[in-house]
């Protein structure tokens, strides 16, 4: 009986490292989910244009997915490793930069047919943000990384508290 409790008792001590070390990326899920979803909508508004403009915001859409995909597979391998995620959140950054330019130059209307001049103040808005989180989400990875981050530390006191 003593063999039984002590199995359940290391099984949740290591599901409870698991989920530690999976919220280590959650920021990046939750950042991933508002980029898919702004994507997607922008994409579908897209579509009752002519023109092939609505393939920006759906290649935007593969490299969310890519990056989902590496994210939730962090659960079953842990690691520190953010390849796809660190190349999806520059081209999400490059993209973001792009469509600034393109509002700077006066080509609201090709990327964005369905605003008036009032709206583009608030698209302006949600690029800069966009960038924001881009930048702010590239740094966290660098730093998680090179396991710097302060989630990889309150991690290795739990492991070494379990002991």
């Amino acid at each position: 009986m003593k063999d039984m409790s002590e199995m359940v008792d290391r099984g949740r001590k290591n599901l409870s490292i698991k989920s530690m070390a999976f919220n280590r990326f959650l920021i990046f899920r939750y950042v991933t989910a508002g980029f898919f979803f702004t994507n997607m909508y922008w994409m579908f508004l897209l579509f009752g244009r002519t023109g092939l403009y609505w393939l920006l915001p759906a290649a935007l859409l593969l490299v969310d997915i890519a990056v989902a995909v590496e994210q939730t597979g962090k659960y079953w391998r842990p690691n520190h490793k953010l390849t796809l995620t660190m190349t999806g959140y520059w081209i999400q950054l490059a993209s973001n930069m792009s469509l600034v330019m393109v509002m700077l130059f006066g080509f609201n209307r090709t990327f964005w047919p369905f605003t008036n001049d009032q709206s583009q103040s608030v698209i302006l808005i949600i690029l800069l943000v966009g960038m924001g989180l881009c930048l702010l989400l590239e740094w966290r990875a660098r730093l998680i990384s090179q396991d710097q981050d302060k989630y990889f530390k309150l991690l290795q006191d739990f492991k070494v508290s379990l002991q």
